[in-house]
């Protein structure tokens, strides 16, 4: 019974990784879906042992790549302010104009080296969620 027991366990354990992986994408879309600016958001999140990871793309409601540039910092800035992002979770990795063009929202403009996590950004911008 010992070894049925602890089956039982694995599975329920490995459930809960699907649950948290779509928690995770519904909360980056609702978030990031907020913001002022953006169209649309794909997250995709995997939740695993030891570890996991985001990818986050998000589409502009706008052709006009400076308006994609203050879009993106209000994103960075809405995902620090999310109690319920975790710090080690990645912020969006590409932004995209209402074209399809990918837009540069210019992070090293921003003080940061690539995409930063949400502590990162926390710590860039003073925001205390």
């Amino acid at each position: 019974m010992g070894v049925v027991s602890a089956l039982v366990a694995l599975v329920s354990g490995l459930t809960g990784c699907g649950s948290g992986a779509r928690q995770c994408e519904e909360l980056y879309a609702t978030v990031i879906g907020a913001v002022d600016g953006v169209a649309s958001v794909d997250a995709e999140c995997s939740q695993q042992f030891g570890g996991g990871w985001e990818r986050v793309d998000v589409h502009l409601a706008t052709n006009d790549a400076d308006g994609a540039r203050t879009i993106g910092e209000e994103v960075l800035k809405a995902v620090a302010a999310e109690p319920d992002m975790e710090p080690l979770w990645a912020t969006p990795r590409a932004y995209y104009l209402e074209d399809g063009t990918e837009a540069t929202i210019g992070l090293r403009d921003l003080g940061f080296n690539g995409v930063p996590t949400v502590r990162e950004v926390r710590e860039h911008y003073g925001i205390e969620p």
